[in-house]
């Protein structure tokens, strides 16, 4: 269930924004190059729009398309450089002994990178693009006994396994480029607390019980009540920073059923602008 969910709201907060793409960079080349490229919307609604009169609408597509391009390649461009940046400061913390024994005592979990950082609080997270890898702290590790730290270990393992922060990532930055189509901000959100709730089943499915991974949050909650981050903008899955009052109240009742529904306007929003580009389209080609 959790899975078709994740998997449903991937292809809604990513299929969106590839289409809106596609028709972008269309449109795109056939205003500088020329090219005749059948049933863009882009395109329809400047020729419509067009024969109303409003010849000035060319020019607020072609803004809109540099501006979402340009916007969205920056954004990236900056979460990458950020994280670099995070990854080497925390090499510069990092307890490599410790980062070593880690490695060594999952080495079964298909070769998983640890940052161990030589920090009192506890930290725990998964950081990076292309090559993720788990960042924990020297003082989470001394504060979790051995099945906490497995529950914790196996948790950040699922998203290191999935590349939760580059997804998470991309859908958050598609919705901030596109405000136009709120129900993708929402989309983002939802999709980032499944996300973490997967990664609970992943620690109690392989513990065994869900007592681990519920102290362990519980500690971590505690210990560190604000989220650590070493870079707000870094590509990152927090261990105790995402839905924890929805994954308190599963772990407490792990067959409840949690209900995560889209706001109704948000919904009606983005259905209204692709149902209008669409009515467009069918209208134009008639």
């Amino acid at each position: 269930m959790w899975k078709a969910r994740s998997k449903l709201l991937f292809t809604v907060g990513f299929g969106i924004p590839l289409f809106v793409f596609m028709q972008m960079f269309m449109y795109a080349m056939y205003k500088i190059f020329g090219w005749d490229i059948p049933f863009n919307l882009l395109w329809l609604c400047n020729h419509w729009m067009s024969r109303l009169g409003w010849l000035s609408i060319g020019h607020v597509l072609m803004a809109l398309v540099l501006l979402t391009f340009a916007g969205t390649g920056w954004l990236l461009f900056d979460r990458m450089i950020k994280t670099r940046a995070a990854v080497r400061k925390l090499r510069s913390m990092e307890d490599r002994a410790m980062s070593r024994k880690l490695e060594a005592r999952y080495r079964h979990l298909r070769q998983p990178g640890f940052i161990v950082v030589d920090k009192p609080s506890p930290v725990a997270f998964t950081i990076g693009l292309w090559k993720p890898c788990i960042v924990l702290s020297t003082g989470l590790l001394t504060m979790l006994d051995a099945e906490e730290e497995r529950a914790v270990v196996y948790h950040e393992v699922h998203h290191l396994w999935h590349r939760d922060p580059l997804k998470t990532t991309l859908l958050s930055v598609f919705s901030v480029m596109m405000p136009y189509i709120p129900v993708l901000k929402h989309t983002s959100k939802q999709y980032s607390i499944i996300r973490e709730i997967l990664a609970d089943n992943e620690a109690i499915e392989r513990t065994g019980n869900a007592a681990g991974i519920g102290s362990a949050l519980l500690k971590l909650i505690r210990a560190c009540p604000e989220p650590w981050r070493i870079r707000e903008t870094a590509i990152q899955s927090s261990f105790a920073d995402t839905s924890v009052n929805v994954r308190i109240s599963r772990l407490l009742d792990p067959e409840q059923d949690v209900t995560l529904t889209l706001p109704r306007y948000a919904v009606f929003i983005s259905a209204t602008v692709i149902l209008l580009l669409s009515v467009l389209f069918v209208w134009s080609i008639g």
